[in-house]
């Protein structure tokens, strides 16, 4: 299970967040490190397009294309990635300097245009869209995507906070494949993102349910005031820790209490949730977020670029009080998961 399990990181409550845009203010605030990787489909090929947040004066933005077609109809890979300091006193947007960061000839020049284009359209529009406290929808004129277009913003979404956009003619143009969290100055997870396949094949990993299995409750405690947390295992499960479990090579399970000072503190957790790690990559065109009788489930596939390899990923948050969170998550390997839906599925029905 090297490396597939999910630690959530409390420091990261505890590092100083600011405005991530001029002139934008953030209902969820953006920490040094957030990024986002969208699919632009007004190209004729794959395309993706970056941009991550390092300070209210330095983004980074990276366009990238994978190598496409054969013989006379080949296309070499593209990657540009540039990085910008910025004015955050301006009203607009107002570029202080830039530095490619990646090789490029004069062929190129059109898509560094268009990242220069992309930070600016990008940038006016969040300003134009005002408050985004929760999920909303607005109607703008953007020619670069066809003209009369509707922008869908979500304040888990970090920088711009946008989802999607969607054509007159409801087609989706430009659409959220990934969001994530630097952890280090030598994390590549930005740098390195090639995208990945939405077909979560798995051979690999494989489980099945022992019938002889007696059922192990779990009971934490962060300590002796803190609210009891509960789960169903069995006896299958190994007890790495007093809060955290592994099963055979397939998954792993783990029960923390989480708690922070800053305002607004639950959307913040939950975008953190929601953000990949190092080299790991969730999939934000399928997840889902279900508000449930005790609690709030996010459910998530990713891609492990390191290992190549996906793991269906489930996290709920339990609040407790108004700065307390019981934190569960457990992480399955997709092949394991699609073969034992019901096993997994009744873990996650029993924590409480």
């Amino acid at each position: 299970m090297k490396k597939i399990y999910f630690l959530f990181s409390i420091f990261i409550l505890s590092i100083s967040a600011s405005f991530a845009l001029p002139h934008v203010t953030q209902n969820v605030p953006d920490f040094s490190g957030q990024y986002v990787y969208y699919k632009d489909k007004s190209f004729e090929r794959e395309s993706y397009i970056g941009i991550v947040y390092y300070d209210e004066s330095t983004y980074g933005l990276r366009y990238y294309a994978p190598a496409t077609g054969n013989g006379s109809k080949f296309k070499p890979e593209k990657n540009i990635h540039i990085l910008f300091t910025i004015d955050p006193d301006m009203e607009n947007l107002e570029l202080t300097g830039e530095r490619i960061l990646t090789s490029i000839t004069p062929e190129d020049t059109d898509l560094v245009n268009y990242i220069h284009d992309f930070f600016y359209e990008m940038t006016k529009r969040r300003q134009n869209a005002g408050d985004v406290t929760e999920k909303k929808s607005v109607y703008q004129d953007y020619t670069q995507f066809g003209g009369n277009v509707m922008l869908y913003f979500d304040p888990l979404i970090p920088i711009f906070n946008l989802e999607r956009i969607d054509s007159v003619d409801k087609k989706t143009v430009l659409q959220i494949i990934t969001a994530g969290q630097l952890v280090s100055s030598e994390d590549q997870s930005f740098a390195k993102f090639i995208g990945f396949s939405e077909k979560y094949k798995d051979t690999k990993h494989k489980f099945k349910k022992d019938k002889r299995a007696n059922p192990l409750e779990v009971a934490y405690k962060a300590n002796e005031n803190s609210t009891e947390l509960k789960a169903k295992l069995d006896s299958s499960w190994v007890t790495a820790a007093e809060n955290f479990y592994t099963l055979n090579n397939v998954a792993v399970f783990t029960v923390n209490e989480v708690s922070s000072p800053l305002e607004n503190q639950f959307d913040v957790l939950k975008r953190r949730l929601l953000l990949g790690t190092e080299l790991v990559h969730p999939n934000w065109t399928s997840q889902k977020i279900e508000k449930k009788e005790n609690g709030t489930l996010f459910t998530q596939v990713s891609y492990h670029a390191e290992s190549d390899s996906y793991t269906y990923d489930f996290k709920f948050l339990r609040e407790l009080d108004s700065k307390t969170a019981g934190l569960y998550t457990l992480t399955v390997f997709a092949g394991a998961y699609s073969s034992n839906k019901k096993y997994f599925n009744s873990i996650i029905a029993s924590f409480n």
